[in-house]
């Protein structure tokens, strides 16, 4: 069967059979892992034929994958798979607590195949239009893991979530809307694709493209937790559980930030790249700043790793403001670290609160003692975070800088090194007085995680300090050949 059938099908039907399955958490847990396995494998094998440029397509190119594509669906593959085994453990713990239900549970693990699905759905619509309806779907398949314990907080944040982004994702359908008037009629072809569209974009009206941009990032730029619409994320990801937070975060964000960049590529080729580039440094300058002023006076460690993702969605911003080959390349290597690295932030804040039974980081310390492995995998999420030579982050906030040098832009080096600097400062204080610093709350779990339950975060610390020292040859060609269907 064709693999890009596989990935239409398939999450939809697991997510399915697991609304099936008897209330056996042991069944549930098992089938979970087993057939989010079998989804990542198949994503991954997708990924596989696209590597070298190659692009897939089917129903008429309504349904494609190309290497722009394949970057976003390796995050689904990859990060969702860590992510879906650590949400065993962890609905374990919050079922022993008596904080969900074992139905709650099954529906949890059967919603998080839909939303893989509707993710998945996002990246290889060729058609725009459904690319925006895969997106706002993807609000409604994740809300419902937001608010899974039903409780007033996480009901509240789910509602503020779901209206927030939809509102947002209007302007997105706006965008959609005013760019296929523009091209109907004026391009070679189905004037919904954005293969067609992206060849064609320069026989298009200059100033409706400037426009369609505008409420593009206005649309998508809400879901990506762009400023000033972020106001949403800080909410959901403070309630929701940690792997919701950890699929929100690493995963559903770079989706949204993927629609952008294929209007970014659209625009930029029809009006010219410095349109799009200007617009691109303004709105990240607004985010990174707001991002790192709200991180100095974050004590909650969820809602500090929830500005972090504001501040990363402005870093890839600002690399795409940056623009030029080596800009967008790392904006693109930025998605991926960030989505390894934001993965482990909220996993290990799992471990955080099952140890200390509180979010609070004044509440804390003595981590390093209590649970020295939970302990060195927070400090390694932080420490790629904040840039720190050695982990992932470091590398596309370095080619970021090397991208403005090249370009002579001098002053917006010195504007991204302050935000940084601000983010550096904030992080350290919290991290070493939740790690070193003496214990204020009271400890209710005394022994460290299992390493059966430590194990997906192990893997993604690995991979965090991997693409930190090591370049693999395949996401380099797969960055690079996306990076040409970009600048033409």
């Amino acid at each position: 069967m064709n693999i890009l059938l596989l990935i239409l099908i398939v999450p939809f039907v697991f997510g399915i059979i697991m609304f099936l399955m008897p209330l056996n958490f042991k069944l549930l847990k098992n089938l979970h892992i087993f057939l989010s396995l079998i989804v990542s494998l198949i994503l991954l094998n997708g990924v596989g034929k696209v590597v070298d440029g190659n692009i897939l397509s089917i129903f008429h190119e309504f349904i494609f994958l190309d290497s722009l594509g394949a970057i976003f669906l390796s995050l689904i593959a990859i990060t969702g798979l860590l992510v879906n085994i650590y949400a065993t453990t962890y609905m374990k713990w919050e079922l022993e607590d008596g904080h969900v239900t074992l139905k709650e549970v099954k529906n949890y693990f059967a919603l998080s195949f839909i939303f893989t699905w509707t993710m998945s759905l996002s990246v290889i619509c060729n058609n725009i239009a459904f690319m925006w309806a895969a997106i706002e779907a993807t609000t409604l398949a994740s809300v419902f893991l937001v608010a899974v314990k039903k409780d007033k907080k996480s009901t509240e944040s789910g509602y503020k979530y779901i209206v927030l982004c939809s509102i947002g994702l209007a302007f997105a359908l706006y965008a959609t809307i005013l760019l296929y008037s523009a091209a109907n009629g004026h391009i070679d072809g189905e004037a919904m694709l954005y293969t067609n569209l992206l060849a064609n974009a320069a026989n298009l009206d200059p100033m409706a493209l400037k426009l369609v941009f505008i409420f593009a990032l206005i649309g998508f730029g809400t879901k990506a937790g762009l400023a000033p619409t972020h106001t949403w994320l800080p909410d959901v990801h403070a309630e929701g559980p940690a792997p919701t937070s950890a699929l929100l975060s690493g995963v559903l964000l770079k989706c949204a930030m993927l629609g952008l960049i294929r209007y970014y590529a659209i625009v930029a080729n029809g009006v010219g790249f410095d349109f799009v580039q200007n617009i691109m440094i303004i709105s990240a300058t607004l985010t990174l700043f707001i991002a790192a002023f709200f991180l100095i006076r974050q004590h909650n460690v969820k809602r500090m790793f929830a500005y972090h993702s504001i501040a990363h969605m402005g870093v890839i911003a600002f690399a795409l403001g940056v623009g030029g080959a080596i800009g967008l390349f790392a904006a693109l290597f930025h998605c991926a670290a960030h989505s390894f690295t934001k993965a482990l932030a909220f996993c290990s804040t799992g471990n955080i609160a099952k140890i200390y039974g509180t979010k609070d980081m004044t509440k804390m310390g003595g981590m390093i003692r209590i649970a020295p492995v939970t302990a060195v995998l927070f400090g390694i999420a932080i420490c790629s975070l904040v840039g720190v030579p050695g982990f992932a982050i470091f590398v596309s906030e370095y080619l970021v800088f090397k991208a403005a040098a090249i370009n002579e832009q001098y002053l917006l080096m010195g504007i991204f090194a302050i935000a940084l600097a601000i983010i550096f400062i904030a992080d350290f204080s919290h991290f070493f007085l939740a790690t070193f610093g003496k214990v204020e709350g009271e400890v209710v779990h005394n022994d460290e995680m299992k390493f059966s339950e430590n194990f997906p975060l192990l893997i993604l610390a690995i991979l965090i300090v991997a693409f930190g020292v090591w370049q693999f040859d395949s996401f380099s060609l797969l960055l690079n050949e996306s990076v040409k269907t970009i600048i033409k």
